[in-house]
This record gives C-alpha cells, structure tokens and sequence, in this order.
C-alpha cells in the first residue's frame, strides 16, 4: 500500500505504482562502465542509461557480479520491452566472448535493474514511464 512518505530529491523513475532510485548513466563514459563493478545493488534502485537519440541498443555484462533485469525504454517514456533475467557471466569471461542483448526496437533509455524486479512489479511493454525527483521533466519524460 503506498505511504505518504516523501521521496527522495534524487533521480527517480516511475513505473506504474513502483519508483525506483536511479544512478545515471549519461556520457558515454559513464554508460560505458554501467554497474560493472559493483558487488550488489538495494532492490529499490536501478541504473537509467541516457541517449541522445534513438536507436537499437545493445548491452552485454562484462564484470558483472549480479543478474539483472533490462528495461527497455523509447523516447515517448512507453516501455519498449524486457529482457528479463540476464545473468552474470563469470568475471573471467574476455570480452569478446560475452553475450550482446539487443534492445526492443529504437530505444532512447534502459533501466537496469536487480534480475526478477521486472516480474514482481509486473513491468511490460507498454507501461508508461516518468522521471521524478531531481530529473523531473527532463529528457521528455
């Protein structure tokens, strides 16, 4: 049941009655080194890659410590579609030999998040999404 709880003034992400708490992923720096790296990631946070443009996307998992679930997102902020359940390669995989997951169609942003949040919450295609907090409004979302 929701609260009435403020939320954060960090950038948050809207889907249906779930707001996740997202790192950005804007320069291509950044979206270059993603969540690798990381041990671990709280359930109600995420990793939202930025484009300028649209286009086909295609991320693979290089230095990954946990499985995730991929939320494709277009430029008008409807989910595009999921590729769930993506799993961590073992960390010595070289780069060459790891697995590409294409994105749904011509996407604008992805959501990264903790592998089975996207079946929890029931996120699909189709769902509406919006920024909030200190990323309201922005990117046309």
């Amino acid at each position: 049941m929701p609260t009435d709880t403020p939320l954060p003034d960090a950038p948050l992400l809207h889907i249906g009655d779930t707001v996740y708490t997202v790192d950005l992923a804007v320069t291509p720096t950044e979206r270059e080194q993603g969540l690798s790296g990381r041990p671990s990631m709280d359930a109600d946070r995420g990793m939202l890659f930025v484009y300028e443009k649209d286009g086909p996307r295609a991320f693979w998992m290089p230095n990954m410590h946990f499985p995730l679930d991929m939320v494709w997102i277009r430029a008008d902020c409807i989910v595009a579609g999921v590729t769930a359940d993506v799993p961590n390669p073992p960390l010595d995989t070289p780069r060459d030999q790891l697995q590409l997951y294409p994105s749904a169609g011509l996407v604008r942003f992805i959501l990264e998040l903790n592998a089975g949040q996207a079946a929890m919450h029931g996120i699909e295609a189709g769902d509406k999404v919006e920024f909030g907090g200190e990323i309201v409004g922005q990117w046309g979302c």
